[in-house]
């Protein structure tokens, strides 16, 4: 997962701030007191790349360029240009699938089927691997087509209900493409990388950020989409947090195409190579590397923990997040009361590796990124009292 949403920081910064007070409100009630649990923490996300609240800072306090900022956050780096290349984005999954905006469709035998761009039209599965072509309108069948099918239609084609996006009822530029995974429809965005990015920088970042810090991400994102292209599977990316949020055309704006535009088909690569350019939200004043990071993996050259001296502009920057004793037993798994909780094990870039929980029910040592799932922490960096 490359980044924590920096949008998704500035609501997380209240919304941990209104959580600590319900939990000492609830400790301080009418029955028994419980005992809070404070953990006081660093940064938004997982740590390793780029910070885009540290790029924000460099761009805006010390008007780095782009290029500039991305060398900073991955290590003995270059820019490079790369050929355009499609983007095929896992958009949903579903009993059935319903489109609109097309107006022709090819399936995997090569037939064609003119349809009409003010209908809506629903595919469900068929026998073997077919779908079964139904008016969403009035209901009646149009035809039978053999998956994979390609939906084309004018500058871009609309899909019904909520993508894994979040985005209801959504236009995507490019082609739509339906595939079968066994009882269900899978929707893919077959998409010009250009226009892919259209979709996913301001989704990542306030494009009112300085230019240089929004060119920075569009750089950022192309390389990590090109580099995680997979010819051989269904599909490259997931629309979401698992990859980079790509919000379609719902979620294009003029500066996040300028920066597209700007550094058109620029990548960051490493020996010849495009890196693997993993970003977050934020650092919390120093990034770390990839196999601490992500707890394991070979040890990628360019992702090397660096100082982030501007990551103090995030409103995540430092965090506080408290509990009642017993809302920690219950999530850690140790039932009952909490007796005890400790950091046990931390790495060289003070991220928390294992932390031992003391319950009624038990004792229970867990890794500092299970902690940070079962209480929904900003980081692994953090300290407990």
């Amino acid at each position: 997962m490359p980044a924590t949403s920096t949008r998704t920081a500035r609501r997380a910064a209240a919304t941990t701030a209104a959580a600590a007070v319900v939990a000492l409100l609830g400790a301080a009630g009418s029955a028994p007191a419980q005992a809070a649990v404070t953990f006081d923490g660093r940064g938004f996300g997982h740590g390793v790349g780029m910070s885009q609240y540290g790029a924000y800072g460099f761009a805006l306090r010390e008007n780095r360029s782009y290029d500039s900022i991305l060398r900073h956050y991955y290590t003995g780096t270059e820019i490079d240009e790369v050929d355009a290349r499609r983007v095929r984005v896992l958009l949903r999954r579903s009993s059935s699938m319903t489109v609109c905006r097309v107006t022709r469709a090819r399936d995997a035998r090569g037939v064609v089927s003119e349809l009409s761009a003010s209908r809506s039209y629903r595919f469900s599965p068929a026998g073997g691997a077919s779908l079964r072509v139904h008016n969403a309108d009035t209901g009646s069948r149009v035809r039978t087509m053999r998956a994979p099918v390609r939906l084309t239609g004018g500058s871009r084609t609309c899909l019904r209900g909520t993508a894994e996006n979040g985005v209801a009822n959504g236009q995507y530029r490019g082609a739509m493409q339906l595939r079968r995974e066994g009882g269900t429809v899978q929707a893919i965005n077959d998409v010009h990388s250009r226009h892919y990015l259209y979709g996913v920088v301001p989704a990542e970042v306030p494009t009112s950020w300085p230019l240089e810090a929004v060119k920075a991400q569009a750089v950022a994102a192309r390389s990590y989409a090109l580099r995680s292209l997979r010819p051989g599977a269904a599909f490259d990316v997931f629309a979401d947090t698992r990859s980079q949020v790509y919000k379609g055309f719902a979620g294009e704006d003029a500066r996040g195409r300028q920066a597209v535009q700007e550094t058109r088909e620029e990548v960051v690569t490493y020996g010849g190579q495009i890196a693997q350019t993993f970003f977050f939200s934020t650092s919390g004043g120093r990034t770390t590397s990839n196999e601490l990071g992500f707890g394991g993996g070979e040890p990628l050259p360019y992702l090397r923990p660096v100082d982030d001296p501007h990551d103090d502009i995030s409103p995540v920057h430092t965090w506080r997040a408290t509990f009642a004793d017993g809302q920690v037993a219950q999530r850690l798994g140790v039932g009952g009361s909490l007796r005890s909780i400790r950091v046990v094990e931390r790495g060289s870039d003070a991220r928390v590796r294992r932390v031992e929980v003391r319950g009624s029910g038990g004792t229970r040592t867990l890794t500092g990124a299970d902690v940070r799932s079962r209480l929904g922490l900003r980081s692994t960096w953090f300290s407990i009292r």
